[in-house]
C-alpha cells in the first residue's frame, strides 16, 4: 500500500474564509481519520510554503492545488477518495 499524500491547508491571520477552512480541516479528520492532514499557518515564519500558493485558503493534495479557496465539503471528500482508491 502505498503513502498517502497529505492534504495540505495553507492559511494566514486576517484571511476571511480560513476560519471556514480550518472547520473543513476538522471534518476531514473526523471523516477521514486516515488521512494525513497538514495546516500550514503563514504567521509561522519557520513555515514550509510550497511552490504556487498564491493566496489563503489554499488546498493541496501532495504538492498538487486542488482548490483556491474552499470548497465544498462533499467535493473535497471526493478529491481525497478518487485519488485514494
Amino acid at each position: 500500500m502505498t503513502a498517502r499524500a497529505p492534504l495540505r491547508v495553507i492559511v494566514a491571520a486576517g484571511c476571511a474564509g480560513c476560519r471556514y477552512a480550518r472547520d473543513l480541516v476538522d471534518a476531514v479528520r473526523r471523516l477521514r481519520p486516515r488521512q494525513p492532514v497538514e495546516v500550514i499557518d503563514l504567521a509561522d515564519r519557520t513555515a514550509h510554503v510550497p511552490p504556487g500558493v498564491i493566496g489563503t485558503p489554499t488546498f493541496m493534495l501532495g504538492e498538487r492545488i486542488v482548490s483556491l479557496g474552499n470548497p465544498a465539503l462533499d467535493d473535497l471528500l471526493a478529491t481525497l477518495d478518487r485519488t485514494h482508491a
